[in-house]
């Protein structure tokens, strides 16, 4: 009997800032494929394709390059990339009346909706994992619904992230508990495209400490 095909669409601001930032971050050197092993079940899944939303903050150049490092190290184990950007906003503030300006991240949840349904049309998964507890992209779970009846949507989230809102309208959804991120870390040096990466300083638990 054939396993069924899991893609995995992974929110990386939504995951940034419920879990890596401050919770664990010695675990921002996350490896999405292992992780998203940890989420199925291998006698009846089979993961086809991880997915990683983000987008670069190329007006902080020292982060930037270190988010550039770990979008490589992803792509060395297979990750998919689709990258949005930020646009620059004014704003007023509503107590001192002063205007200033604000780097606002555009694209991402248009991104996820875009290749989820894309790919649910196109027949490239049987269940789709989204790990965002955005409740912005809980519109996606419906119109999947609409377009393909057949497949099914899980969310995963960490275990201290609500996310009622869309996982009203998942078909299930599963918590990521702390050892399946510190059980899903890549190794401090990988290569990509004849390039060796390093890990940037804290991205990775000390060695006494895995």
């Amino acid at each position: 009997m054939a396993k069924k095909r899991i893609n995995v669409y992974v929110d990386g601001f939504n995951l940034y800032h419920s879990a890596l930032q401050r919770t664990y971050p010695d675990c921002r050197w996350l490896n999405l494929v292992e992780l998203s092993k940890r989420m199925i079940n291998p006698k009846t899944e089979e993961i086809q394709t991880v997915y990683y939303f983000s987008a670069i903050t190329s007006w902080v150049p020292d982060r930037a390059k270190k988010q550039l490092s770990y979008i490589h190290a992803l792509r060395s184990v297979g990750v998919v990339d689709i990258l949005g950007k930020f646009s620059i906003r004014d704003r007023k503030c509503p107590l001192c009346l002063q205007r200033f300006q604000f780097h606002e991240e555009k694209k991402t949840d248009i991104n996820i909706a875009i290749t989820i349904l894309a790919d649910a049309v196109e027949d490239k998964f049987d269940t789709a994992l989204l790990l965002s507890g955005d409740s912005d992209l809980a519109p996606v779970t419906e119109k999947l619904h609409q377009l393909r009846p057949g497949k099914k949507i899980g969310i995963l989230v960490p275990k201290w992230q609500p996310a009622n809102h869309i996982k009203q309208h998942a078909d299930f959804h599963k918590t990521i508990q702390a050892k399946d991120f510190k059980k899903s870390l890549l190794p401090e040096q990988v290569t990509y495209n004849g390039n060796i990466i390093t890990a940037p300083a804290g991205w990775l638990p000390k060695p006494d400490l895995i």
